[in-house]
């Protein structure tokens, strides 16, 4: 059986981090696989060009030296603690090659020169060959998955890559499908459905008919049963409805309580 071998979580000393950092390590206990931990020094928005009072640009030039140092030795502990605890849990933490991301879903990789998130996870999602899970600030407690099924070639790619590394760790799976006609609904979800039973993986089907927002639909049925992982695809172009149109995606990740693995 296929299951994860490798995973690269992305360090940056945030809470979001932390919660990255716990969820990979408690999966690669299960299945033995292999953690990276990358920490980003982010040199050029540190010493970026900024306009600065007449006579002030060595000033800039001291502070900005002794930002980078200090990022550096930041970057170097948040390795540091990752290694320790990978190494008392029991887990390898180096790899060359990786199956999976996993990275908060914001990123502070400027350290204190930025107020806000910076924009790694959007390209990550953008660019990435890789699945994706995106970790909120807090790890919640929860068991099961939610699956958010729209039937496309990407859902069904996203579904196939989950169930292969073994992430479901043989606990139940709910599959949401969203439609405004329920018999279209029910279509789509058994096709998931077969896909599971193929692979004997426990598993129930949720077609449900709407005209809300696919993405408020989604965010409800992860509230309500209150699972540990949503697993639903990044991409697909199928129509106005389309569970997994990019702005979906977008408003899912930006609100969901638990991880969501992203298929690439």
């Amino acid at each position: 059986m296929i299951a994860l071998r490798s995973a690269l979580v992305a360090l940056d000393g945030s809470a979001y981090s932390e919660s990255a950092t716990a969820l990979s390590i408690q999966w690669a206990k299960r299945s033995g696989a292999r953690l990276l931990g990358l920490g980003v020094l982010d040199a050029p928005s540190i010493d970026r060009p900024e306009p600065v009072p007449m006579g002030a640009g060595a000033y800039k030039r001291t502070r900005d030296e002794a930002r980078l140092v200090d990022a550096h030795r930041r970057v170097l502990g948040f390795l540091a603690d990752f290694k320790s605890r990978s190494a008392a849990a029991g887990v390898t933490a180096e790899v060359q090659r990786c199956d999976l991301v996993v990275i908060g879903r914001q990123t502070h990789f400027r350290f204190e020169t930025q107020d806000q998130a910076d924009t790694t996870l959007a390209g990550i999602l953008r660019d990435s060959p890789r699945p994706i899970v995106i970790v909120p600030r807090e790890l919640p407690e929860g068991r099961g998955i939610v699956v958010a099924y729209g039937g496309s070639r990407e859902a069904a790619r996203t579904l196939q890559t989950f169930q292969l590394l073994g992430l479901a760790g043989g606990e139940e799976i709910d599959v949401v499908s969203i439609h405004r006609d329920r018999a279209e609904a029910e279509g789509i979800v058994r096709l998931a459905g077969d896909f599971l039973s193929a692979h004997e993986a426990p598993h129930r089907l949720h077609p449900v008919a709407s005209d809300v927002a696919p993405a408020e639909v989604v965010l409800d049925e992860v509230r309500r049963r209150r699972p540990r992982l949503l697993v639903m695809g990044a991409q697909g172009h199928h129509g106005l409805r389309d569970l997994f149109a990019t702005s979906v995606t977008r408003a899912v990740l930006g609100a969901c309580p638990v991880p969501v693995f992203v298929g690439a």
